[in-house]
């Protein structure tokens, strides 16, 4: 950016030549000087000079307007010139659903930085839904999660499978279905937990809702009181102070019993989905050894990641 419109910005906001002289380590008459200077190339005056300040002009008011929009496009272009200067070195930016950093992401990122020891990390956590929409949004190269079922098709993207789960319903110790073989009629007497729910903000993220729609209907949550949560530490605190019933992928069992929490003896077998890899199609080359180490990794039991 222009560094007279950068003198200008300054004096406008701190109203003083002298304390924006003293900020951009100026003398206070090279800084006049570069004010003069603005003015004599717009023709018009940009200030005016009171005992109380510089105040700006009405000509001074839309150049402001416009120079803070500068400003910001400027700062976001050098953001996005940073990260990508970052992203070549080496920075990993991946998403994740809790779970799976309990089972093998947390180890991902040890190994990550033994491979990489001067990259920048960033990990994101959520569901599949929000995870998608950073995808998109290019704020992330790649994120594990669920399969969408129901995806947009106009996403250009990539979903590498890795394992299938089942859900396990979990419960405190003094929950009255402890003991019991439980039915779903049985479960539908008490409130459900959603973790990391999909919410309606991410709706644009399915082409088709009719399957999610049915899964709910199946579960009756609008006829329940569900506790949708955004975190799975406070979704296991209410898990653990209501008679509330979590659904959550059976693996994290071991890992649950630390917090006081166990599964219920289903009746059945709830296949809860296919877990894998999203990442853009264009971004899928550059990201192979990542690929490659999460598949390893994701190979291991949970009893192994544990």
């Amino acid at each position: 950016m222009d560094k007279v419109l950068q003198h200008f910005l300054l004096v406008a906001r701190l109203e003083s030549v002298s304390e924006a002289a003293q900020m951009l380590g100026m003398s206070q008459p090279a800084v006049t000087s570069s004010i003069k200077k603005l003015e004599q190339s717009l023709g018009v005056t940009v200030f005016e000079r009171k005992a109380s300040g510089m105040k700006l002009t009405e000509f001074g008011e839309i150049l402001f307007d416009d120079c803070s929009v500068m400003q910001q496009q400027y700062k976001h272009m050098l953001d996005r010139i940073e990260e990508r200067k970052q992203h070549k070195a080496g920075k990993l930016r991946i998403g994740t659903g809790d779970a799976w950093w309990a089972l093998f992401i947390k180890e991902l990122v040890h190994q990550y930085r033994q491979f990489c020891p001067s990259a920048s990390i960033q990990v994101e956590f959520g569901n599949h839904l929000s995870l998608m929409d950073s995808l998109v949004k290019n704020e992330m190269e790649l994120f594990i999660g669920h399969e969408i079922v129901g995806l947009s098709s106009k996403f250009n993207v990539i979903f590498i499978p890795l394992f299938q789960t089942y859900d396990s319903f979990f419960v405190n110790d003094s929950h009255p279905l402890r003991d019991q073989l439980v039915t779903d009629t049985m479960l539908e007497e008490y409130p459900s937990v959603a973790v990391t729910y999909d919410a309606e903000k991410y709706s644009h993220i399915i082409e088709n809702p009719v399957p999610k729609r049915i899964e709910r209907q199946k579960q009756k949550l609008d006829e329940r009181t569900v506790f949708e949560m955004g975190s799975l530490l406070a979704s296991i605190d209410i898990t653990l102070e209501t008679n509330a019933v979590m659904p959550y992928p059976s693996d994290m069992t071991s890992y649950f019993s630390r917090f006081g929490l166990q599964p219920l003896t289903m009746e059945k077998q709830y296949f809860r989905g296919t877990v894998g890899i999203y990442t853009s199609k264009e971004l899928f080359s550059q990201q192979e050894k990542v690929i490659e180490m999460i598949k390893s990794l994701a190979c291991k039991s949970p009893s192994d990641s544990e």
